[in-house]
């Protein structure tokens, strides 16, 4: 393997600022610290070594006679500095100007950067994350292939020696990972936390600190991990462990460990871990289901294998088996570390995730910066022409041109400092309100080292990209010239540079403005898109054992309030199912073809509550229970994918079950519309095994409904508080990332636009200004106002049409490109394109016209007399 060493360039620069008498000390220390961190992380170590060199850049361990021995001294910077320092106060309004527009810039540059940094830290805390992954599915039905985070419980991921370890974990937001608790102290108080059911790998799998009790707690099938959070609620200030908890008020658990609270940035959020087989027992299942059934499978590799070989691997006849095969499924092996924002599959193929929104902010980002810094290069060589003597004089009086341009770098730099000062300020004060923006908790802030890191980066970056071509314009100055009042080609380059500027700015705010408003259209069609069933006015219940148990009378009591419609039961979420099957047989099946269907279990009233359309046949009728799983209503697209001419009557196969198609019902989605709609099989599933009560009640009856099913809930279940939610609700959840990127880029959009109308002002003033003479003159020889205003206003909105002739077709192949990740999008809306346009066209004229109104009013003969 090959030895990792420190960064050489950081080492040298540590070598020549360094004190000699220090060096040895300081450079020592660091080279240890590399080599202690190396073996865990290699980036980590070379990342802290760059950060101690910056550290210990300070006063008292700096070289100071190579200071002193410098071509360039320090006086010579001092003075720079009392130079840009007084440039800085003596034109307030211009400086005012170029803080404003970088600080803005600069605060939303910041935000996303902290944002950014969030997501991608996501899970990288776990000291072996690299190294683990989780299984997989890929179902191929009929060449649509469909992809899922789960397995077989019974993979025998042994045959395969590159893996240590795995362990199956069952994760969620519902009944039973959410359940009520109750604490010692006052046990007629329900709290609900959220957990996850694993298997004794769990632990050291994941890096879940046990800062108390058993270091593997899940071998025993009544024991409980709980988080300190958990303990302090249940237990204040005593010894949790050995503590007796029952679980869902009938299974009693014993306290074995203590872990610690779980980082805001684990894609795993829980505050409890029990065994599988309590799982089990909650929902009535056999011990042979975790064997059959899929579920989220993690492991663990020991050697750097690639995940193309661990999938290759997780493919051979030893782990994939021949009934597995038979119905078209895969394996593949997926970074843990990838599940936040690389966790999308479309077809098969990893299309990414949130990671394109990740891309599309630091797109953002760079465009608002970009943005400000026009606006800094415009003002800098809109101004040339005033500062052409004071530069002509001072080269006639022996400066030379590399004092010059550190005169007008340290000004930039002045600038920008102080807009970063700023913004750093805003963006601190301001983090609670984007935190509720994004409805969620950065885990950064702008002091965090490696933030902090950073932004000196970013500050000396910007500082050059900002002032060295203004100050290089400047510089180039010739003396003779400049004391005649002819000014070099120079000056008509920096001309046609802002001009250049302005229309990148000008297509940049476009381009921002039009996407966010395809991005809102698009959230509304999947609002307002008719999803073929009814979601309104149901309340979907968490259910507990004891309440499944006495599921008929609470139904029963239900349906007697007047505003009570209908109440039914599933086995999954029907508004988001990912519950799918390949072994679906039917008569005249071709060979070799492999459909999927999405299947759903539940009590008689699913297609009634939902507002499912019966269009051929009858619905379920109440049955005794050995009569299930032997009929099934199917939709409109299942009976076209089968090609059965007469559907009702016919006998399928359902894996081993043979069933009845008893009647037809219309298409539905049941998933994300980025997915396209496959069709469905309902079967009547035992209500123990359902982990959803669903009540539909009348329109407009909300709170007295409310108040009737919990008054309802209590009676059967007096020991626990209802848990519940309204479905609307999870389809909202559904399409949490768009709304969440949509909000950002609303908010981050109309900082751009302020960026934006701050630069046409300080332009425009200037351009105002240079053509006073000009405006004077043509004045006097009768020129009228609105002639005036359209001599100034031309040249803008020439700028603005080439913008748009650039900006429009980027923007509209951006946007398609974005909708083209959703199987049911909105047409391209091209009265946003026109809209905006307008808009942009009508607000810098407006500032423009604004600014030659001012110019008009002044006396002619005033100006000229001046000029």
């Amino acid at each position: 393997m090959k030895k990792e060493h420190p960064p050489r360039c950081a080492d040298r620069f540590l070598e020549w600022y360094c004190r000699p008498d220090l060096l040895e000390e300081i450079q020592g220390d660091a080279h240890e610290l590399f080599f202690r961190t190396v073996k865990r992380n290699a980036f980590k170590a070379k990342f802290c070594f760059a950060w101690n060199v910056v550290r210990f850049l300070r006063w008292k361990n700096i070289n100071k006679v190579k200071l002193k021995n410098h071509p360039y001294p320090i006086d010579m910077l001092q003075n720079v500095l009392k130079v840009a320092m007084r440039n800085f106060f003596r034109q307030p309004g211009h400086s005012l100007l170029n803080v404003t527009g970088l600080a803005v810039s600069f605060t939303a540059a910041i935000l996303i950067g902290l944002w950014i940094f969030h997501e991608t830290a996501f899970d990288r805390f776990h000291q072996d994350a690299e190294q683990i992954f989780k299984v997989m599915s890929h179902v191929n039905g009929n060449g649509t292939i469909e992809t899922y985070s789960a397995a077989r419980g019974d993979i025998n991921l042994d045959a395969i020696p590159e893996i240590s370890e795995k362990a199956i974990v069952i994760s969620g937001t519902r009944w039973p990972n959410e359940l009520c608790f109750r604490p010692e102290a006052n046990p007629g108080d329900c709290i609900y936390l959220f957990g996850v059911f694993s298997e004794k790998a769990f632990f050291s799998i994941f890096n879940f600190p046990i800062i108390k009790g058993d270091k593997n707690p899940l071998t025993k099938p009544t024991s409980i991990a709980i988080s300190q959070t958990m303990a302090l609620k249940l237990f204040g200030n005593e010894d949790a462990l050995g503590k007796t908890i029952k679980i869902d008020g009938h299974f009693p658990v014993t306290v074995a460990s203590i872990f610690r609270d779980i980082p805001s940035n684990s894609s795993l959020q829980f505050e409890f871990v029990l065994p599988v087989e309590v799982f089990g027992k909650m929902r009535g299942l056999s011990a042979d289901y975790f064997r059959k059934d899929f579920q989220t499978v993690y492991f663990k590799r020991h050697s750097q294998v690639s995940k193309e070989v661990l999938t290759e691997k997780l493919n051979q006849p030893s782990v994939l088996t021949e009934d597995l095969k038979k119905d078209k499924v895969s394996y593949s092996a997926f970074p843990f570390v990838d599940t936040r924002l690389n966790g999308e599959f479309v077809n098969g193929k990893n299309t990414g995730g949130r990671i394109q929104y990740v891309k599309l902010f630091v797109i953002v980002a760079m465009l608002v910066v970009l943005m400000a810094v026009i606006n800094f290069v415009n003002l800098g060589t809109a101004r040339a022409a005033n500062r052409a003597k004071e530069i002509g004089i001072r080269k006639v009086t022996g400066a030379r041109r590399f004092g010059i341009v550190a005169q007008f770098l340290g000004e930039s730099f002045l600038v920008v400092f102080a807009a970063l000062l700023l913004s750093l300020l805003v963006a601190q004060l301001s983090l609670p309100f984007f935190n509720g923006l994004i409805g969620e908790t950065l885990t950064a802030g702008v002091l965090n080292p490696p933030i902090f890191t950073w932004i000196g980066i970013f500050l000396i970056v910007i500082s050059f990209a900002a002032g060295l071509y203004p100050a290089l314009i400047m510089s180039s100055f010739q003396p003779a010239s400049v004391l005649k009042g002819f000014l070099s080609n120079g000056a008509s380059r920096g001309q046609l540079l802002r001009k250049v500027l302005v229309v990148v700015q000008v297509a940049v705010s476009l381009g921002l403005i039009i996407f966010t408003g395809v991005l809102f259209r698009q959230l509304s069609f999947i609002q307002n898109k008719n999803l073929g069933m009814d979601t309104r006015n149901i309340l979907h219940i968490e259910p507990t054992y004891k309440l499944l148990k006495q599921y008929d009378a609470f139904k029963n009591e239900l349906l007697a309030t007047r505003s009570i419609q209908q109440v039914t039961a599933t086995n999954a979420d029907v508004i988001d199912l990912e519950t799918q099957t390949t072994g679906v047989k039917w008569p005249g099946m071709p060979d070799g073809m492999n459909a999927a269907f999405k299947i759903l279990g539940g009590n008689y009233e699913v297609a009634e509550t939902f507002g499912l359309k019966l269009l051929d046949g009858r619905m379920f009728g109440s049955k005794p229970k050995d009569s299930l799983h032997t009929e099934v209503v199917v939709s409109v697209s299942a009976v076209k994918r089968m090609n059965l001419p007469q559907p009702v009557g016919t006998m399928i196969r359902i894996g081993d079950s043979e069933c009845m198609i008893i009647g037809v019902i219309n298409d539905f989605h049941t998933s994300s519309l980025k997915q396209e709609q496959l069709p469905v099989i309902i079967y009547p599933h035992p209500v123990l095994q359902c982990s959803r009560l669903y009540v539909k009640y009348a329109p407009g009856s909300t709170r007295a409904s409310f108040t009737k099913i919990e008054s309802i809930y209590k009676k059967f279940e007096p020991a626990f508080t209802m848990k519940y939610h309204f479905v609307d609700e999870t389809f909202d959840k559904m399409y949490k990332t768009e709304c969440t990127a949509s909000t950002m880029l609303v908010f981050f959009t109309l900082l751009s636009v302020v960026i934006a109308v701050i630069g046409v002002v300080g332009l425009a003033t200037f351009t105002v200004m240079k053509k006073k003479k000009e405006i004077s003159i043509k004045r006097v020889f009768g020129a009228t106002v609105s002639q005036v205003l359209g001599m100034l206003s031309g040249e803008f909105a020439r700028l603005i049409c080439l913008a748009a002739f650039v900006g429009l077709p980027l923007t509209w192949y951006g946007t398609r490109q974005w909708l083209s990740d959703y199987a049911y999008r909105i047409d391209m809306p091209w009265w946003i394109y026109l809209f905006s346009f307008l808009g942009i066209m009508s607000i810098t004229l407006l500032l423009i016209i604004m600014q030659g109104l001012k110019m008009t009013s002044t006396n002619p003969s005033h100006v000229l007399r001046s000029e």
